[in-house]
This record gives C-alpha cells, sequence and structure tokens, in this order.
C-alpha cells in the first residue's frame, strides 16, 4: 500500500464519519427546534376523483394534474382548483398525495385544510411527499371546494395526485397493501445491513479479513433500505412529522454513495488510483457542504441532490469497471471466476432496475421513485455479499491450511512440543528485541539413558521414555515458559515470566515431584532420570542469550553426571 493510498483512506474515512455525524446534528436540530400548530386538522375518511377537479367555479375546465404546474402563476406561487362535491349519506373524506408544495382546502371560503408540519430553522423549505386528509360533513354536500396549492421550489415540482374520496380508513389500508411487497423488501434490506455489520464486527472475520468491508457494504444496504421505505409513501401515514422522513430521504440520497467506495477500496483497493482518491475527496466533501448549507440556512439538502445522483452513477459505473477488468484478468490467468460472475449478476440487476425506474420516472412523477430499483438494490447487496463472504471462506479455508503447515514446521510430531526450529527462531526474535523482554530464563534439559532403553528395550519403549519426559517438562517448567524439544534426548524451556529465579524454583520442585511419581508406575521397564540447568540472562543482546544458554547447558551436563554418580553409587 502506498502512501498515497494509505493517507486517502485516513483522510476520507473521518470526512464521511464528520459528514455523517453532521447529519445526525441537523436532524437533531429538527427535534430541538420544531414547532407545532395544533391548527392541523386530519379527521377520519371510495372513488378516484383526480380527473373531477377544473381550473374554474364554474366547472368548465378541466385541469391536468400531470401538468400542474404549467397552470402555476411563477409570481404568486399559488393556483387554485375547484370540485363540486357530490351528495353524501354520512361523512367523507378527502385523502390526496403532495410533494414539494402546500396546500389549503376551503369550502365559501371556510378554510377546512391546510398543510400543518412541524417547523423548524434546520428543515428543507418543502414539506416534502405529505399525505393530506380532509373531512368533509354530510351538511356540505353539494359545495364547491377549492384546493389552493403554493408552490415551494418551482413549476417543475408542482405535484399534487392520487385524490381519493370515500372512507379515509379503507384508502389508508388499500394503500398500504399495495406497498407490502416494497416494505418487505425495504425491511430486509435494513436487515441484511445490519447483519452485515454484527459480521464484521465479528473477532474471527476481523481476523481473516483484516479490513472492513462489510461494515461499508452494511452501512450500504442500511440507508438504501431506510430510503426505499421512505419511498413507499406509507410511513407517512404513521408520522406525526411528516417533514422529518423527506429531510431524511434527502440526507440518504446524499450519504449512500460514499461507503459504496469504501467497500471497493477495501474489496479492490480503489485508492491505488488517483482519480478514485480525487473524487472520494470531492464526494466527502460534498457531504460536509451539505452540511453547512442546512445548517446555515444558505440552501437546503432539495436543492443540492444532482450531485448526490452524480455521485452514486459515478460510484456504480466505477464498481461496473472494476468487477469487469478484474474479470477478464481472472479468466486470462484461468483462476476462479465465480465471486466476479456473482458481482456482475448483481450489478446487471441493478443497472436494469435503475433503468426500468428512470424510464417509468421521465413518463410521470410516480409516488413510489423505487418501485423496481429497490429490488435491483436488494439482489445487488446480497450479491455482494455472497461474493464477499465467499472470499472470506477462501481466505479461512487457506488460513487453515497455512495454520496446519505453520503447526507441522514448527511442532515436535512425537511430542507435541515446540521443535529445533521453533526454538531457534524464537531465540532470534529474543534477541532482535522484537519482544520487549528484559530477562530471559533458560532451562537445558536432558533425558538420560534413551540409547539404552532404545538398544535393549527397542524404539517403541525409547518413544514412551520421550514422551513420558516431555508431559514431565510442560506440566513443570512448561507452566512458566515455552517447552522445546530441540533435540533427540534434549529439551529446552525458555521463561520470561519474572520473577525468574522463583519460577524456575517452582517448577524444579514440580519437575521433581513429577519424576518420583512416574518412577512408581507399576510395570515400567526402565527408570526416568532427566537432567537440568538454568541460567538467567539479564541482558538481552545476541552474544548474552548465547553465553546464558552456554552456562545452562554446562550447569545441564554437570547435573548430568552427578545423577549417573548417584546410580553408580547405588
Amino acid at each position: 500500500m502506498n502512501r498515497w493510498e494509505a493517507l486517502s483512506r485516513k483522510i476520507i474515512i473521518p470526512m464521511y464519519v464528520l459528514g455523517l455525524s453532521g447529519m445526525l446534528v441537523i436532524v437533531i436540530a429538527v427535534l430541538m427546534t420544531r414547532q407545532y400548530d395544533t391548527g392541523l386538522h386530519r379527521d377520519d375518511s371510495y372513488m378516484n376523483i383526480s380527473g373531477s377537479w377544473t381550473l374554474d367555479r364554474e366547472g368548465t375546465k378541466p385541469v391536468d394534474l400531470n401538468q400542474l404546474g404549467e397552470y402555476m402563476d411563477e409570481e404568486t406561487g399559488v393556483l387554485s382548483i375547484y370540485y363540486r362535491l357530490p351528495q353524501m349519506d354520512e361523512a367523507t373524506s378527502l385523502v390526496y398525495r403532495t410533494k414539494d408544495v402546500y396546500t389549503k382546502v376551503l369550502i365559501d371560503d371556510r378554510m377546512l385544510y391546510e398543510t400543518d408540519v412541524y417547523t423548524s430553522g434546520f428543515y428543507n423549505r418543502s414539506p416534502g411527499n405529505l399525505w393530506n386528509i380532509t373531512k368533509f360533513h354530510m351538511q356540505d354536500a353539494g359545495a364547491l371546494v377549492e384546493m389552493q396549492v403554493y408552490m415551494v421550489y418551482d413549476t417543475n415540482a408542482v405535484t399534487v395526485d392520487f385524490l381519493l374520496f370515500g372512507d379515509k380508513t379503507s384508502i389508508i389500508l388499500t394503500l398500504c397493501r399495495e406497498k407490502l411487497f416494497g416494505i418487505t423488501v425495504s425491511m430486509l434490506m435494513i436487515i441484511i445491513g445490519l447483519v452485515l455489520i454484527a459480521i464484521d464486527m465479528m473477532p474471527a472475520y476481523r481476523q481473516t479479513r483484516k479490513n472492513h468491508g462489510m461494515i461499508w457494504l452494511g452501512l450500504y444496504s442500511a440507508l438504501i433500505g431506510v430510503w426505499s421505505l421512505i419511498e413507499t409513501n406509507v410511513m407517512q401515514f404513521f408520522s406525526l412529522d411528516m417533514r422529518i422522513l423527506q429531510l431524511i430521504d434527502n440526507m440518504i440520497m446524499i450519504l449512500d454513495s460514499l461507503p459504496l467506495l469504501l467497500y471497493l477500496d477495501c474489496e479492490y483497493r480503489i485508492f491505488k488510483n488517483w482519480f478514485m482518491r480525487v473524487f472520494c475527496y470531492a464526494d466527502a466533501a460534498y457531504i460536509l457542504l451539505a452540511v453547512f448549507l442546512q445548517l446555515t440556512g444558505i440552501n437546503d439538502l432539495h436543492g443540492i441532490l444532482p450531485g448526490s445522483m452524480l455521485a452514486l452513477v459515478v460510484s456504480c459505473v466505477e464498481l461496473l469497471v472494476w468487477v469487469v477488468v478484474n474479470f477478464m484478468d481472472m479468466v486470462k490467468k484461468h483462476q476462479p471466476i465465480l465471486n466476479y460472475v456473482i458481482q456482475l449478476s448483481g450489478l446487471c440487476s441493478l443497472w436494469i432496475s435503475a433503468l426500468c425506474e428512470m424510464v417509468r420516472y421521465s413518463q410521470a412523477d410516480h409516488m413510489d421513485r423505487a418501485e423496481y430499483l429497490r429490488v435491483g438494490m436488494l439482489v445487488f447487496v446480497v450479491c455482494l455479499a455472497v461474493s464477499s463472504q465467499l472470499e472470506t471462506y477462501r481466505l479461512l479455508e487457506n488460513g487453515l491450511k497455512f495454520d496446519i503447515i505453520s503447526t507441522l514446521a514448527y511442532s515436535d510430531g512425537l511430542t507435541g512440543l515446540g521443535n529445533r526450529t521453533a526454538y531457534l527462531e524464537q531465540i532470534e526474535a529474543y534477541a532482535g528485541g522484537e519482544t520487549g523482554i528484559s530477562q530471559l530464563g533458560i532451562v537445558f534439559l536432558d533425558v538420560n539413558n534413551l540409547k539404552r532403553v532404545n538398544d535393549n528395550q527397542g524404539h517403541e519403549k525409547g518413544d514412551e521414555l520421550i514422551t513420558v519426559a516431555a508431559k514431565i517438562i510442560a506440566d513443570s517448567f512448561g507452566k512458566n515458559g515455552k517447552p522445546y524439544r530441540i533435540g533427540g534426548d534434549e529439551f529446552c524451556v525458555l521463561m520470561t515470566e519474572m520473577p525468574l529465579q522463583e519460577k524456575y524454583e517452582q517448577g524444579l520442585m514440580e519437575f521433581q515431584r513429577l519424576i518420583k511419581e512416574a518412577n512408581r508406575v507399576k510395570g515400567r521397564t526402565y527408570e526416568i532420570q532427566i537432567a537440568n540447568g538454568f541460567c538467567i540472562c539479564d541482558t538481552i543482546t545476541k552474544e548474552k542469550i548465547e553465553e546464558a544458554i552456554m552456562e545452562a547447558d554446562s550447569a545441564m551436563y554437570a547435573n548430568k553426571s552427578f545423577l549417573k554418580g548417584k546410580v553408580r553409587a547405588v
């Protein structure tokens, strides 16, 4: 990893976290400063009367709600449309959706309803998508209803549609049932996102992958899931503050591209490319700029959304390019391509659904802007997650193979203790100062009479002697150090736990006790006798360690001679 790549990751991630925190600050600021006018009217409330409204009170000029902005007076920003109420046997409601406009409903200049939501200096100017409900009584039958529409941004953003007249409860239940699939898909994306984040936080996964790709993919999935859920326009029925949903919707559209880029960097190291580093810097700066403009009131999030759409498109294009390039490279090298096939499948699903959504949206302003897109995004996220998990499984499998090979390379096959290679590498690590120890205790041990047991009783008994001796050494000195078998009948224990002299003496007492117990075992055809020598190296250098090893070895041979002398004396 070059220093520019590493520096990019260190800067872009904090910038994104700062931007994300800024968005949360805006939400908190809204919640703390919003005010509510109790004059909001929403009462109990089937036929579609969208085509029954007119531009005049006489009912001679029909209005096309799909072209409502064309009738708007840009100077005043107000438009009035009219509808004559039919005969009613009971109280009935008018339920209609508006987007980026405020409305009032009047009968004979008497106001029955007006758009009224929480207000805050940190909100967008627009109330976003709203479901409006106006109740009419039996005595209102035949009266002329006037709806006044107030423009917020421009004529292109004026939307009043889905004007439904009848029982309010039936209308709401019908709309919820129609959006049940969209709600399910959205919730599934949120759950998948949270699961991916939880997986990334698992110690075993982090040790295997050594990056946070799943956190970024999980965050992307969760954000898209929340955005998709808001886009169903069902949550607006159950939220007291509908305006904040539009704010969160805009926030997610601004925030959701960078997690995808950070995921790409974890998987493909896109920060190696200078263009991608610059683009990610720009995206992170764009998020921070959005926070600044919203908090200062210079502009609102709705007004700077085009930048987020550009960032998301570029992110998806970059993902496609990197996957295709890697796919072609794998094909040329005749390497497994399953991961890339899965990723390409997810990308195709995303692009096809996005294309369908753009075509649909270009024809009319639909209530749900994610009807096709949410399915493509779900398939996209699932494909990326499955691909990453397959790669994790491959890394884990290779890691297990490496552990097995490593165990075979550094372990003694007969005793299970560290072998001579492991011993020499550990000494080298101590001498090189890699472990940071200040003192080293060295215990050298030698099993007496191994050759005699091998010659007289066979190598099977000789192996048994070595195995028993190794267990005694591990159960005594090995409690406070690392035991190794460094030769046929030679062992060594490297001790670092302080105080070394006290730990050695404790081990020696246990060592002598275990030898006595082993020699009392009935049926054993040989005597266990193990010589030992000990030395402390109090200056950790290569030369001092070698001197300590020679002293411990000399002490061990002195003890060996002493033990043989005792046997001859007996």
